[in-house]
């Protein structure tokens, strides 16, 4: 017998197995149980989510013989056609193949006649998206007044290139991206009753590579387990998917906490030598943050893993705590638009790696800010001298002009905004916390303090 691919053999055949979509199963539920389903349905969504499945079982449910009936029998003429794919009163259009408006014309002219059989004749829209302009327009008064024995159904993957007037005539379902956890579930227990061996943590790292993709995630699946020899670890996710190991990914959070810049851009360049790919690469080091946060704040939310890399990621959340982790993904996470947009990602990686390192004197700024302590008075980065403002040490009162005193230079007009600059005070200024935090962050260096012979 052909072998059946994952996806297709674990297509859900009932509106309870269409998993990660509890809103729109829900809806078209009620709707079917009252009687109350619409003319024309717009699926929207993220590829492999669940749209064209939820329109066939719709179209079952509409012409079952038990039906209309938010749970189709199955077993009936009609639902099993529509399940292999051969009925003659449910028709599916591929829509990017299909785009012209001849192909609609013709659509149109099977609408005239009655179901051969069932209830229902359903059209079924696939990428209806790609519909060239006269196409859409052919569909306007079909979709808005249609016979009764017709229902539309629309599917997407871009519903803002569908236009506003075939939107309004239908009901507009959004499918969302199914959570990493729902996904890796799933995935373990379709290895159980399909008895091949699939480890936790590499059900969760396909989960994750899949992005809210059902249907990836079970077409990397049927890869790795060609791979793997049905026995499917992090070695062979590893292999296949390109992912770094969780010891070198742990290795390269912990450089990068601690401020080793030149030990984390060591890391980085040898996983890009090794052929690994920047944005892969990137999206670790974000999931090996999280996970550590979430270890950090309460170990009961983190996500699954294997126990080794458990312990890994444990050692980093309590050597940095909760704060500083959240604050070091933050920061990380404003770095995806420069990873994924660069032409030249493997040097947009190392620059968001160098960004990273350098968290640890952010850091020191940050507390300074917030009164926690003292900065560290050390010299700072010298560049073109430069002038500094008055501080608190020249807050005091500076002498005027001639060896007058401010409260006489007031009297003799000298507070007309003319300034004189005082080298004896540049000394005293510099060890003044404020100036070393100006001079670290602007660059140059105090050489005079300017009076402005006010006092202030």
């Amino acid at each position: 017998m052909t072998y059946q691919v994952l996806a297709r053999t674990w297509r859900p055949q009932r509106f309870s197995e269409l998993f990660g979509q509890d809103a729109v199963v829900q809806t078209l539920c009620n709707a079917l149980t009252s009687g109350t389903f619409g003319q024309a349905y717009l699926f929207s969504g993220l590829r492999g989510v669940g749209k064209t499945t939820a329109a066939r079982l719709l179209a079952k449910a509409v012409n079952c013989a038990d039906g209309p009936t938010a749970e189709p029998c199955g077993e009936c003429d009609s639902c099993r056609e529509v399940a292999e794919g051969s009925s003659i009163d449910v028709i599916e259009m591929d829509a990017a193949t299909h785009t012209g408006v001849d192909e609609v014309r013709e659509l149109q002219e099977l609408l005239r006649f009655h179901p051969t059989r069932d209830r229902f004749r359903v059209i079924i829209v696939d990428e209806v998206h790609m519909l060239s302009k006269s196409a859409f327009n052919a569909l306007l008064k079909t979709i808005e007044e249609p016979p009764p024995y017709i229902l539309w159904i629309f599917a997407t993957t871009d519903r803002l290139k569908v236009p506003a007037t075939i939107q309004s005539r239908c009901q507009q379902l959004d499918f969302r991206p199914v959570g990493s956890e729902l996904i890796r579930t799933r995935l373990e227990e379709i290895a159980t009753k399909d008895e091949f061996t699939l480890t936790p943590s590499a059900a969760a790292s396909i989960a994750a590579a899949a992005e809210g993709s059902v249907r990836d995630a079970l077409s990397l699946l049927d890869q790795l387990r060609a791979f793997a020899s049905d026995n499917v670890d992090d070695e062979a996710v590893a292999s296949v998917l390109g992912v770094p190991p969780m010891e070198v990914t742990v290795q390269l959070v912990e450089a990068l906490a601690a401020g080793r810049v030149a030990d984390g851009l060591a890391l980085v360049r040898d996983q890009l030598a090794n052929g690994q790919d920047a944005s892969v690469l990137y999206r670790e080091i974000g999931r090996a943050l999280r996970a550590a946060l979430f270890l950090a704040v309460d170990p009961a939310l983190a996500p699954t893993m294997s126990e080794a890399h458990r312990d890994l990621l444990l050692g980093v959340a309590e050597s940095r705590g909760a704060d500083p982790l959240s604050r070091m993904l933050g920061l990380w996470l404003e770095q995806e638009a420069l990873v994924r947009g660069s032409a030249n990602r493997e040097l947009a990686l190392e620059v968001a790696s160098l960004r990273l390192a350098r968290w640890p004197s952010v850091q020191r700024v940050e507390e300074w800010l917030a009164g926690s302590g003292p900065i560290d008075s050390g010299p700072g980065p010298s560049s073109s001298p430069s002038s500094v403002g008055p501080t608190k040490s020249s807050q005091g009162t500076p002498p005027a002009p001639g060896g007058a005193s401010a409260a006489e230079a007031q009297e003799n007009g000298s507070s007309s905004g003319v300034t004189e600059e005082d080298p004896s005070l540049a000394e005293e200024a510099s060890s003044d916390p404020g100036v070393i935090l100006a001079t670290r962050v602007l660059g140059g260096e105090v050489v005079a303090v300017r009076s402005n012979g006010e006092g202030s």
